[in-house]
Formats: structure tokens, sequence, C-alpha cells
């Protein structure tokens, strides 16, 4: 497991999952850590035909934006690493303000950083 700090003692934690080459990423934190969306994310040659483009099927529940960051780890690690990945994801403050969620979205960031690194596909 991964954590990263956000504010106030919250914290995102990711836990990884390694498959043979492909990656199942769970991603949770704050007060309820819950399953608010689920992406798969499969590498492909690029559509431009120059390197590694990705091809996503999201499932979001009602009412969850948890999908923006499922999105973004398991495309990054589908990409990096030329495989299939899955993330799980569910991030969850109560009352949570605009500077507070700009604070989750920067750690989130930083701890897709770090997954990155632990599996070897860092930049």
């Amino acid at each position: 497991m991964i954590t990263e700090e956000l504010y106030g003692g919250y914290t995102v934690s990711c836990d990884i999952i390694p498959m043979g080459k492909d990656y199942t990423l769970a991603v949770y934190g704050g007060d309820t850590p819950h399953v608010g969306s689920v992406v798969m994310s499969s590498a492909r040659p690029s559509l431009t035909g120059e390197g590694i483009g990705v091809t996503s099927s999201v499932l979001t529940g009602l009412g969850h934006k948890d999908d923006v960051v499922a999105k973004l780890f398991a495309e990054a690690v589908a990409k990096r690493g030329n495989c299939t990945a899955v993330c799980a994801c569910g991030i969850h403050i109560d009352d949570i303000d605009s500077a507070q969620l700009e604070t989750v979205k920067q750690s989130c960031k930083k701890l897709l950083q770090r997954v990155l690194e632990t599996i070897g596909c860092g930049s």
C-alpha cells in the first residue's frame, strides 16, 4: 500500500495487485473509503501510428465522481506498462470545499507518480 497525505488527517491510498503483466489498483481514502467507480484501460498502438494509446471502459456508481481519479490511474499505468490496468476508486470527504478538492487532486497526482515508480513505469 502506498499512501499520500491529503489534509486534516485524511489520506488517499493505493493497493497494487500485479496480475502477470497487468495490474489491478484500489485507490481509496477520505472519511468514507468505498467503490464509486471502476475503470479498465488497455494499451494499444496509438491511432496516430506513433507510440502507445489506451482504450478505457468506465463504470460509475450513481452520484459518484471517482471516475476522474480511476481513469487517471488506469490509463497512466496501462500506457506506461503497455498492459491492461483496472482501477477501483472511492474517495469521500464530507463537506469538501473547492480548495480541499484541489488538494485531493494534487495528492492523487503525487500518489500516481509513486505508483508508477513502484511498478517500474515511472517517468
